[in-house]
């Protein structure tokens, strides 16, 4: 998917397209990242079919906040697809740069970590933002129409996964990283999204799983 591509938006069929192509972006950050969107979409969904139906008034001004929040999420996440696509052809280009002399080698290797740590960035927020979302699908399966209880656990299953694939796009960059302060740090940020996303997502399908059973 070309730069151009990015700026408008794209079907289904042309991203899917896109990212079964033989380059290397859209790759496992921007479907990361889409996953999320999905799930966003999804609290949406149990939202809509949740506000102003008979026997959900008292939880009308919730559903707007949550609703919201989803919205807002699902429209950041989008965004990050091609923030991601545009950070990892800036790490390309970079190592693409002319090393026949020491000054060029010498600036290769400063335009690789630059990029490296920029292309760490928009996997970094899927994954914050994903978790979030996740805790969003929580309020959505707890307080949402029963009967759309298991869009609320799909959506939960791909806000997990968007975390976890944003984690793991955020270590690839961090092993060529040697800036060993950034890397201690994000590593400590990744170790704590991918625990709370475990914890929420559990928490979740247990509650789901539990109402089912119980018809």
């Amino acid at each position: 998917m070309s730069p151009e591509d990015q700026k408008d938006d794209v079907s289904l069929s042309q991203f899917l397209d896109a990212v079964a192509g033989a380059t290397a972006t859209p790759g496992g950050g921007s479907v990361s990242a889409l996953a999320g969107a999905l799930a966003a979409a999804l609290v949406e969904m149990v939202v809509n079919l949740t506000a102003g139906k008979k026997g959900f008034e008292a939880q009308a001004a919730e559903m707007e906040k949550l609703g919201a929040e989803a919205h807002s999420y699902r429209e950041a996440l989008g965004s990050t697809i091609a923030q991601d696509i545009n950070a990892y052809q800036g790490v390309m280009k970079a190592y693409l740069l002319p090393k026949s002399t020491e000054s060029e080698k010498e600036t290769r290797k400063e335009e690789i970590q630059k990029a490296l740590r920029r292309a760490a960035d928009p996997p970094l927020f899927t994954a914050a933002t994903s978790l979030k979302v996740l805790k969003l699908c929580q309020k959505a399966a707890e307080k949402g129409n029963p009967n759309a209880i298991t869009d609320a656990a799909v959506g939960a299953l791909l806000a997990e996964a968007a975390l976890q694939g944003g984690v793991l796009n955020v270590l690839i960059n961090l092993s060529a990283l040697k800036d060993e302060n950034t890397v201690k740090k994000m590593m400590q940020e990744l170790e704590r999204l991918e625990a709370e996303g475990i914890k929420t997502r559990e928490k979740i399908l247990n509650l789901v799983k539990g109402r089912l059973k119980a018809g």
